[in-house]
């Protein structure tokens, strides 16, 4: 009688070939999964605890504020008065792009200082080292493109003409948008008194917004900066009414 031998197999080397592509699939898939959910919490869910910060903010300023009546003041085109400066963290105002009405939340508070824990409350930062709104020289503001609450968002759908408005407790500040450009985040001379002319003698009353951009990425990088320039055109009293632009916008009171 013939005895055949019992011998153990070892797994074939496709065998193996198989599981570790195995394990590596499942790997990128869990990775995948891992930076999806991160980018929602970073473009969904940052953007809703910032505007409800936001939204905390304008409330408490809102509530405040003398009542304007709902009337179009006439723009006055003396020099305006100039509010003294707050302290850091302390809201100066409201920014209000009627060229965004619609788009994104119209009305956002303007806080002293620029510092990431009060940009990413969904605010617009004002550079304390720049002149204050309605000042001559040059009120430079930041905020975030995207996440945390997307406050620029379409700063760069804003053509020459386009108004941004600063409203405090008893002024509106109407500035005119003059043009862009996208600089390196080096190139700090933007918010100068005379933008990119450092140590030059302002003369004009500017405003300046500033957030991030990237030529390769568009709108969603940062390693460039995205720079809109603006100049001041005239001044209303709270007493006397509102730009005729915001009158509709219910975000504003």
């Amino acid at each position: 009688m013939r005895h055949t031998s019992s011998r153990t197999r070892s797994p074939s080397g496709g065998g193996v070939v198989s599981t570790a592509f195995g394990v590596l699939g499942e790997l990128l898939i869990t990775l995948g999964v891992v930076f999806g959910l991160f980018v929602v919490w970073q473009l969904w869910w940052t953007t809703v605890q910032s505007n409800q910060a936001a939204t905390t903010i304008m409330t408490e300023f809102q509530e405040s504020l003398p009542e304007a009546p709902q009337v179009a003041a006439e723009l006055r085109t003396d020099a305006p008065p100039v509010p003294e400066a707050v302290a850091e963290g302390e809201t100066i105002g409201a920014l209000i792009v009627p060229a965004w009405y619609g788009k994104t939340d119209n009305t956002m508070p303007i806080v002293q200082g620029t510092s990431t824990e009060l940009l990413n409350k969904a605010v617009a930062g004002h550079y304390t080292q720049t002149q204050q709104v309605g000042e001559v020289g040059n009120f430079a503001l930041a905020g975030h493109r995207r996440t945390y609450g997307n406050s620029f968002r379409f700063v760069n759908e804003l053509v020459p003409g386009d108004q941004v408005i600063v409203e405090t407790a008893s002024t509106w500040y109407v500035y005119e948008v003059t043009g862009h450009e996208v600089v390196l985040p080096s190139q700090v001379d933007v918010i100068a008194p005379v933008p990119n002319e450092p140590g030059v003698e302002p003369t004009e009353r500017l405003l300046t917004l500033t957030t991030c951009h990237s030529p390769t990425l568009g709108e969603f990088g940062n390693s460039h900066r995205w720079i809109t320039y603006a100049k001041f055109v005239g001044w209303m009293d709270r007493a006397d009414g509102m730009p005729e632009q915001v009158l509709d916008d219910p975000g504003v009171q």
